[in-house]
């Protein structure tokens, strides 16, 4: 795996010296809903922190940051940084830590490919899918967890409006979120 990232790391890199205009972009996004908030994968580690019950967990979404290479005239290939975290309060058990909070923080890294399947002169539609390794960390009563998780983007249906600079939303599911909006350049 670390190979393979190292490989596509490198090609991201020779790929834009021989590009010509316009095969690069630049995007951020926010996301609703991203699998860290609600799938209880990424938050066993906390188990391991805090002996109680907890009462909900808190999330506020997905920060994406990203990097698309045109490959060819429909697709794409990039990567994709991905900074969640979320709150959950813990209610302690006979003999556990005292109430507080406990924090996940989830950084998240995923190569990518885009196909774009619908270009017309201002809109386009595609589909993404990514996969990749989630970092987290969880924090409670003054301890610390980290662990190491696969991480996916599944978005079906984007739709894309604009020239050079363009807003765009996507609906899937994944690590960036459920519904996701943002805004790319085009350089």
């Amino acid at each position: 795996m670390r190979k393979l990232l190292l490989l596509f790391v490198a090609a991201l890199f020779l790929l834009p010296a021989s590009a010509q205009l316009r095969r690069s972009e630049l995007s951020v996004s926010y996301g609703f809903a991203p699998v860290t908030g609600w799938t209880d994968t990424y938050t066993d580690l906390l188990k391991d922190l805090v002996a109680g019950h907890d009462t909900g967990l808190k999330g506020w979404g997905a920060v994406t940051v990203g990097y698309n290479f045109r490959l060819l005239n429909k697709l794409s290939l990039g990567v994709q940084v991905v900074y969640a975290s979320n709150d959950r309060r813990i209610v302690p058990a006979a003999n556990a830590v005292p109430a507080g909070t406990a924090t996940s923080h989830y950084w998240t890294v995923m190569p990518n490919l885009k196909w774009t399947w619908l270009n017309l002169r201002v809109v386009s539609l595609y589909s993404r899918v990514g996969v990749g390794s989630t970092f987290s960390k969880a924090e409670a009563g003054g301890s610390d967890v980290s662990a190491t998780d696969f991480a996916f983007q599944a978005s079906p249906v984007g739709v894309e409006v604009g020239g050079r600079l363009a807003a765009y939303a996507e609906a899937g599911i994944g690590a960036s979120g459920c519904l996701i909006f943002g805004a790319r350049y085009r350089f």
